[in-house]
């Protein structure tokens, strides 16, 4: 076992508001040796070496682990922020536990931009199915995770089937969940 606890420092409202909350909580121990085994395990993940940062998303929770503490956001009750706590320890344990069989990957992905999602959308039709005012509005919500790829019917016609397949796989990059 490498934590011995995840102590809660504060549950706050979130700065996007629509009645969401955020915690921050200390880590017994800093954890920056186990977040190459972390960027391994979680795919989706941001790890920033120089910084000491390692970023994921659940859902529409973020989280941020920094050294010996981390933040969450998006969470709708303070029973989730525990559920929450109790998935960070769970997931940190077992990857030290596993990491002789874990490749530890030192590498920060590239995250994409709006612009190159842009660049993979029909954005020639204009067709605004998607109910956007533009395709470049349909990909800066896309990163946000305010729309889902499936809003934009025409993305899953054959002829554009390569580029729905890439912007999948960069939404799923950015911890997005590409289905309904």
């Amino acid at each position: 076992m490498y934590l011995a606890t995840i102590s809660l420092i504060y549950i706050k409202p979130c700065t996007t508001g629509g009645g969401r909350i955020k915690f921050r909580a200390k880590l017994s121990n800093p954890v920056p040796e186990i977040m190459p085994y972390l960027n391994t395990v979680i795919k989706t993940g941001l790890y920033i070496p120089a910084a000491k940062t390692f970023t994921y998303k659940i859902g529409s929770h973020i989280i941020n682990i920094h050294d010996d503490d981390l933040t969450c956001t998006q969470l709708t009750n303070e029973a989730e922020c525990y559920e929450m706590i109790d998935h960070i320890y769970d997931l940190i344990n077992d990857t030290w536990e596993k990491r002789a069989s874990i490749t530890p990957n030192e590498e920060t992905r590239d995250r994409p931009s709006a612009i190159q999602l842009y660049k993979l959308l029909p954005k020639k039709i204009g067709c605004k199915a998607c109910g956007q005012g533009s395709c470049m509005a349909f990909a800066s919500k896309l990163i946000l995770g305010s729309c889902r790829l499936n809003q934009c019917p025409v993305i899953k016609e054959e002829a554009y089937a390569p580029n729905y397949f890439s912007l999948e796989s960069h939404l799923q990059l950015l911890g997005y969940e590409t289905d309904e």
